[in-house]
């Protein structure tokens, strides 16, 4: 993509593969947008968390044309300031003025996903990429993928008809530094319970942390049974499947991080078990634990 920056921004540099660059003493970010009017959508509501938070964070940077969208790639500049982290978490945890979500339509979303996860293992059974690692880790992942839609039809078990708000919430989990967390393009518009369980996986929520949030904020019964479905959800491992994108070493730091995980899972349902009836997960537990 240097060429598209050269040629629109006349900026001749050399960009690392995660997209940021420093030129002029300046940090700036440059990257693909799959969708760009989803973006904007996204980008709308992060200039409105980034004034509540009283930052910049990242601007967008008009070409040589005065577009801010050039051949469906954007180019940012960071305007650093010192961050307030509470009131960074204070904000993005804010219902937004959207639409709600539809539990169901999540539910149906998550099989679609499951099913196409175990479709790869005929990928990885029957051909050179055989791996029986990676294979059990998919019937892994998988059978956890399932609690999560059993405590997803504990909410349809009151209200069919449930939904959820709506807000900005990250992609994918991130490392532990500013620009990550101000960067627009690591967020889309989700649920409040993702942002969290994110927040968590990315070391940026302790479990003592979640439990002060849910005590002063506002949330929903729907919200805190969907809450610990998230938690159980391994989207993060199935994104990376669905994209062939594990190495060996990606793998082996799977299979470190299952006692972490198993953590989560038992520190996550004594909390959210506080407030909510949850189904039982039997297996979740020291001894039965994979």
């Amino acid at each position: 993509m240097s060429h598209i920056l050269k040629m629109y921004y006349g900026i001749d540099v050399d960009i690392n593969e995660n997209g940021y660059f420093q030129y002029q003493g300046k940090l700036y970010y440059f990257a693909y947008l799959k969708n760009v009017q989803e973006f904007l959508n996204v980008y709308h509501y992060y200039r409105y968390l980034m004034h509540q938070c009283h930052l910049t964070g990242f601007q967008l940077v008009k070409n040589h044309n005065q577009d801010i969208i050039s051949q469906n790639c954007a180019l940012f500049i960071y305007q650093s300031a010192s961050f307030d982290y509470p009131l960074y978490l204070q904000n993005i945890l804010l219902p937004m003025p959207l639409p709600k979500i539809k539990v169901i339509d999540i539910k149906e979303r998550w099989i679609q996903k499951i099913d196409c996860v175990r479709e790869k293992v005929r990928e990885y059974a029957y051909s050179f990429k055989h791996d029986q690692d990676i294979i059990s880790l998919i019937y892994y992942y998988c059978g956890i993928a399932e609690n999560s839609i059993n405590v997803l039809n504990e909410i349809l078990s009151i209200d069919s008809k449930a939904t959820l708000s709506l807000s900005l919430a990250l992609i994918h989990t991130i490392d532990n530094h500013v620009y990550e967390l101000l960067n627009p393009c690591m967020y889309c518009i989700s649920t409040r319970p993702r942002q969290i369980v994110y927040l968590l996986r990315s070391h940026l929520l302790s479990y003592e942390d979640i439990q002060k949030l849910l005590e002063n904020q506002y949330y929903d019964v729907y919200e805190m049974i969907y809450l610990y479905a998230r938690v159980l959800y391994p989207s993060h491992f199935f994104d990376e499947i669905l994209c062939s994108k594990l190495s060996s070493s990606d793998v082996e730091n799977y299979y470190l991080y299952l006692d972490e995980e198993r953590q989560m899972y038992e520190e996550m349902m004594k909390i959210v078990s506080f407030y909510v009836r949850l189904p039982k997960i039997s297996w979740i537990n020291g001894e039965n634990m994979v």
